[in-house]
């Protein structure tokens, strides 16, 4: 297995209705056709994602590098809400996201820290000039749970 130190969260910048009603596996499908087809990756780019009603999916597999933040996908994980469009980096977790994804999330965190030796959980904004995943991670992942 790769060593895998660090978390980076992201968003997949679609409206909080988009394919309301279809199955979590449908979305995920429709995200890995957009990386594969549209920017000819290998694979989908996050590891896992998360739908709004808390529903935790893999995408590439935890033991390949991803492709989601550009020279930071050695040695990260990257985890996609399903959301955020229309966020802005300032913006509060719930402005864009559900109680339901913030508990899986952090379920999902602390999982993959009970396995790996992460020390660093982080936003695509941190390292992107982008609103993704249009929150603080920083300031979510230190704030009580919902």
């Amino acid at each position: 297995m790769r060593p895998i130190n660090e978390i980076i969260v992201h968003c997949t910048a679609t409206r909080p209705e988009w394919r309301a009603g279809r199955p979590t596996w449908e979305k995920v499908a429709e995200v890995r056709r957009w990386h594969m087809q549209d920017r000819g990756w290998r694979d989908i780019g996050y590891h896992f994602l998360i739908d709004r009603d808390g529903t935790i999916s893999e995408g590439r597999p935890l033991d390949q590098v991803g492709a989601h933040t550009l020279d930071h996908n050695t040695g990260t994980v990257g985890i996609s809400l399903f959301g955020g469009h229309g966020s802005a980096a300032t913006d509060h977790f719930f402005d864009h996201y559900t109680a339901q994804q913030d508990k899986a999330l952090r379920a999902l965190i602390e999982d993959i820290s009970a396995k790996y030796k992460i020390t660093k959980v982080s936003g695509h904004n941190e390292y992107a000039a982008k609103a993704c995943p249009g929150f603080s991670v920083p300031t979510w992942f230190g704030q009580q749970r919902s």
